[in-house]
């Protein structure tokens, strides 16, 4: 699907006044400061910088090589991180994937449009707030988007190109008839669900990561030597399920089991991809690379029979937690920045910062304002990165989804959950693990964070898709068996499984519940086999066998 618009007489108006007001370079940061010192750039279009997002889906902190991943080589995403700005505490706004797109392109926390979790992502739309690409597109940018979208905007309203747009997943090599299922499609919001497939199946078929790479470079090739600046967001679907890679490398990846097996082949072909679009690049380019939410915790729908469970496709690193859970392993990604000439090469950073302040850094490098009726909540990140503006970008952060959440500040995040432990203090710098729950020892501080928590969560509207009434108010809990309770039993697993290994330690099951000697009985009378810990079925089914 290819749409091009031409820029009327009115926006060309807008654009040349733009240019002049790019040189000042005053972009306001929340609640109306003006974030200063962002770099000289030079007057009329060939000063603006072309602007690159590049974002991936489920990739972990700990998957690619300039963050210690050891899958598969990834040269080119390292690349990035040897020629520019390596930030190792970048932050995205939730951890699944619809809220998190919706904070990266609205440059606000995504809570404050109704979405919490995937499940109001149907349901919320951004009303008159202005996304970036719609922000860019004002100030003179031709846009283009290639791949996953997931936001509540109609993004043909929002870039002038658009290839090979996935709402949620899809299908990594076609059908018979040559569609990719979950592309271009209003109905198929989801892929076939088939996983395990060394592909392609018919000789010539293209791979969709290869097929992403192909329509970025493409865009490119096509506009960079343009009178106007482009911004291309190139939202691969990879690393995220289904589980497909091409066959030429299955022998390569032989020595992991899948679904890791195929998860590297996935991982070395969207870096080679990232490559090649940054081969094509001209240099006054700023680029952006991170991810959506952290690494998966399988299975997934129609898991096949004989691989393993209770695994993580994918890597955290040294973080605890994964893809919807909010510790670390959930929310904090590789996040990279690189402006040759701009940003210093092989730079660290390592403040807090987060996926929605990438919208006000854009609309800073390319010189334009932030459109009218449109509230950031994110920073301009360019002074920060050059050392001109010392301090953190942010006093705190804020993550929720219901009674679920986080908050950090300084080093110190708490940690909040609808189970027990409710709350749990860490300390970052000294336990960037998450394993030493400091809550009991600083009570004060713990409610303070808490506190604001609440008093931030308090100015947000309600969520698009209400969660189910509770007991007692119009709706009865789920009964002990039902496929809703062990659906929660299963969340709740994941939650207090803190390293990952599929099943809990006496430590993990009592996690600092109350009445200790009844939580012990509950321990000892579910753990069947009597080996000490409770296995996924055995706590799921209370120490019964499943139905």
């Amino acid at each position: 699907m290819t749409k091009r618009t031409t820029m009327g007489r009115r926006n060309f108006l807008r654009w040349v006044g733009l240019g002049a007001l790019g040189m000042l370079l005053l972009f306001p940061r929340v609640g109306g400061s003006a974030g200063s010192g962002s770099p000289r750039l030079d007057a009329g279009p060939s000063g603006r910088p072309n602007l690159l997002l590049i974002l991936a889906d489920d990739l972990g902190y700990g998957d690619v090589g300039c963050y210690g991943g050891q899958w598969t080589p990834t040269p080119a995403i390292d690349s990035l991180a040897r020629d520019g700005v390596r930030c190792t505490a970048g932050y995205v706004t939730a951890p699944v994937c619809a809220p998190s797109r919706c904070g990266l392109m609205t440059g606000s926390y995504n809570q404050r449009f109704g979405i919490q979790w995937n499940d109001d992502r149907s349901k919320y739309n951004v009303g008159s707030h202005k996304v970036l690409p719609q922000a860019l597109k004002a100030a003179g940018y031709v846009t283009g988007h290639v791949g996953k979208w997931n936001v509540g905007a109609d993004i043909a309203g929002c870039f002038d190109e658009t290839f090979d747009t996935i709402d949620w997943e899809a299908d990594y090599f076609p059908d018979k008839d040559g569609h990719y299922y979950g592309v271009d499609s209003a109905t198929e919001h989801a892929s076939s669900k088939r996983q395990g497939i060394w592909g392609p199946e018919r000789p010539g078929e293209e791979y969709l990561t290869d097929r992403l790479g192909r329509h970025a470079v493409e865009f490119v090739e096509k506009h960079k030597r343009g009178a106007q600046p482009f911004f291309l967001y190139l939202a691969f679907n990879a690393v995220h399920s289904p589980y497909h890679a091409p066959k030429q490398v299955e022998a390569r990846y032989s020595q992991l089991q899948p679904p890791l097996n195929y998860f590297a082949a996935m991982l070395a072909a969207l870096d080679e991809n990232v490559g090649r679009v940054l081969a094509a690049l001209p240099e006054n380019t700023l680029v952006v690379f991170l991810s959506d939410n952290g690494p998966a915790k399988m299975p997934v729908q129609k898991w096949p029979e004989g691989w393993p469970t209770n695994v993580l496709a994918g890597s955290a690193g040294p973080l605890s937690g994964h893809k919807a859970q909010f510790l670390e392993g959930g929310i904090r990604e590789p996040f990279i920045l690189r402006w040759p000439g701009r940003l210093k090469a092989g730079g660290v950073y390592r403040q807090p910062v987060i996926s929605m302040d990438l919208y006000p850094t854009f609309l800073a490098a390319a010189g334009a304002p932030v459109p009218a009726g449109t509230q950031l909540d994110g920073v301009n990140l360019l002074p920060h990165l050059t050392g001109e503006q010392p301090g953190a970008p942010h006093d705190i952060l804020f993550w929720k989804n219901g009674e679920s959440g986080a908050v950090r500040q300084g080093d110190w995040k708490l940690v909040l959950g609808p189970w027990q432990p409710k709350r749990q203090l860490f300390n970052l710098a000294a336990d960037l693990g998450e394993k030493q729950d400091l809550s009991a020892e600083k009570p004060e501080l713990t409610e303070k964070l808490h506190k604001a928590w609440l008093d931030w969560g308090a100015t947000l509207p309600p969520r698009a898709s209400p969660a189910p009434a509770k007991a007692g108010k119009g709706k009865q809990a789920a009964a002990p068996g039902s496929a809703e309770k062990l659906q929660e039993r299963t969340g709740l697993f994941a939650t207090k499984d803190r390293n990952n290994d599929g099943k809990l330690s006496w430590e993990e099951f009592w996690g600092n519940q109350t009445d200790k000697e009844s939580v012990k009985a509950r321990f000892e009378k579910w753990d069947a086999d009597h080996d000490g810990c409770l296995s996924r079925d055995e706590f799921i089914h209370m120490g019964g066998k499943p139905k």
